[in-house]
């Protein structure tokens, strides 16, 4: 089965993929195309053999008709021997493949992970969590239109996202076995919160042991004395992170509406597509309008390696009080194209990465 009928995979974001898993693999030179005949294959051993795995919300289902991802093994290992298996999320749009977008994670025992930080039961990840909550400068970590299973999910996303960057520009401090990264948070009397841990004898690319502690703590002096370990960084120039209003932007509304049709408020989804395209266009418009004014109107966000804009959509072109979602900008030349749209909790999660929005729209208390 060629991969673009199981999921839908634009051929750039099958490209970074793919580079992505030679990386993770300790190949960077391999051939993409010959990565692409290996998933290809590993993909017909898995429809074959059923080795298919179901999750919803990063927890395993039996039912795949309640999933909202799917793993199967590649075939592959990174460096240390862990078994990498491919992921997969749901496609909300039916006339489309099942399952949207490529991604890669090494395999994982059971027990609660915050990407490569594994806690042994869900309970001590729920706490690991509160605590880090508790010490940081008081903000929502919760979503606001959506009920998550468990607690502080874009702290769990923050803390995931950050680590792996963290990883990727070699700002983790080691001594051994133990390691120290830096969690960019603070606490109300301005002191770093990092968090220290060990890396797992068994599969050395996980942390197990992780506990938040101060830049002052005891244990940071003793092991690590003097180095304080940098925080994440995702810009080179400030003028990266400023959306540009003059600049053209195109987007592809049919795809755009369709495929995330369930992220439009209820009350427009009774009207025409026509209707919701020309209100669209215009809701556009009006926000570029806003933007000549307010430089921090369209947000900066971090995906996939690269910085897009968020836009708040008033569809009803009333620039007051919450937008009905945020649409994905990403800068190509001296172009902006429209990607997809976010639900305002989704959007609030990708940007809290880079920095606490202070722009009114996507202020966790007015959504």
């Amino acid at each position: 089965m060629r991969l673009e009928e199981f999921t839908y995979l634009p051929l750039d974001v099958k490209e970074k993929a793919l580079r992505y898993l030679a990386n993770m693999m300790g190949e960077p030179e391999r051939p993409l195309d010959q990565l692409t005949a290996d998933l290809e294959r590993a993909l017909d051993r898995a429809v074959r053999g059923g080795l298919f795995s179901y999750l919803r919300e990063e927890q395993p289902v039996e039912d795949r008709a309640r999933a909202d991802a799917v793993l199967f093994p590649t075939g592959h290992t990174t460096p240390t021997g862990e078994e990498i298996l491919a992921k997969c999320i749901l496609n909300k749009n039916p006339n489309r493949q099942p399952w949207f977008g490529l991604f890669f994670q090494a395999a994982r025992r059971e027990g609660f992970v915050i990407g490569d930080l594994y806690f042994r039961t869900w309970n001590e990840g729920a706490r690991f969590l509160e605590e880090l909550a508790s010490m940081a400068i008081p903000e929502r970590w919760n979503y606001s239109q959506y009920q998550s299973k468990q607690q502080h999910p874009i702290l769990k996303s923050y803390v995931e996202k950050t680590y792996e960057r963290l990883k990727q520009q070699g700002r983790v401090l080691r001594n051994e076995s133990k390691l120290l990264f830096n969690t960019g948070l603070l606490n109300v009397y301005f002191k770093e919160i990092y968090v220290l841990g060990e890396a797992d004898p068994e599969y050395p690319q996980r942390v197990i042991n992780a506990r938040p502690v101060l830049e002052n703590d005891r244990a940071v002096l003793e092991l690590f004395l003097n180095q304080k370990p940098p925080m994440a960084t995702y810009f080179d120039r400030i003028t990266d992170v400023i959306f540009d209003p003059d600049l053209e932007i195109n987007t592809d509304d049919i795809h755009i509406i369709d495929d995330n049709f369930d992220r439009i408020p209820p009350k427009y989804r009774n009207r025409k597509k026509s209707e919701i395209f020309a209100l669209f266009q215009a809701a556009i418009e009006f926000a570029r309008i806003m933007a000549r004014r307010n430089y921090k109107l369209v947000v900066p966000q971090y995906y996939m390696g690269q910085i897009q804009f968020l836009m708040p959509i008033y569809l009803s072109g009333e620039f007051s009080g919450p937008p009905d979602f945020a649409l994905v900008l990403q800068k190509m030349g001296d172009v902006y194209r429209g990607n997809t749209i976010l639900t305002l909790d989704m959007a609030y999660q990708n940007a809290r990465l880079i920095a606490k929005p202070d722009t009114t729209w996507l202020s966790p208390d007015k959504f």
